[in-house]
């Protein structure tokens, strides 16, 4: 004789255990997909949230540069007089040596009243006791090698006997290589 046997409570466990199966498998994909646009989204807003930070600092970078400027404008201007001041001064500093020449040739009877240079010529205009140290003035500056002589200018003798002169010399272009 053959024993009925009821599978239908082994049925709706193997259904149920079907069911169980399919339910965690979609249920783990939809968590799997709502973790995925969650983390994107975090991403996302993580990303813009550092653009935004990023541009507020750029922006207030630039406030702080235009706060600046008139400051910094100033410096560079102060900078470029110092610079302008030191290079006069050292284009005045150059000539000292030359002017110092120039003082030991100058005979004893003899005085400068005005002294002009402009950029490589210097003017001289002075007196003279008598006409011998004049003509020793001029034979020493046509000797001397910081500068070179160039026309003599007018000469006279004013009412108390003494010789006026004037003479234009020009920067010597072999010296101005030495210094």
């Amino acid at each position: 004789m053959i024993a009925t046997i009821n599978l239908l409570p082994w049925r709706q466990s193997q259904r149920r255990a079907c069911l169980r199966f399919w339910a965690v498998l979609f249920s783990g994909s939809l968590l799997l997909i709502v973790g995925c646009v969650l983390s994107y989204y975090a991403v996302v807003i993580e990303d813009n949230r550092a653009k935004t930070v990023k541009i507020a600092a750029e922006k207030m970078r630039g406030e702080t540069l235009v706060a600046q400027k008139p400051h910094l404008l100033l410096r560079q201007q102060q900078w470029q007089q110092r610079q302008l001041r030191k290079t006069q001064r050292d284009q005045t500093r150059s000539w000292q040596p030359m002017l110092e020449g120039l003082a030991n040739l100058l005979p004893e009877q003899v005085w400068l009243t005005t002294l002009t240079w402009q950029h490589e010529v210097l003017e001289l205009s002075g007196m003279a006791q008598n006409f011998s140290a004049l003509n020793t003035l001029e034979t020493q500056l046509r000797k001397q090698s910081f500068f070179r002589l160039g026309d003599p200018g007018e000469t006279q003798k004013d009412a108390l006997g003494r010789w006026q002169f004037h003479y234009r010399l020009t920067r010597s272009v072999m010296h101005e290589r030495t210094l």
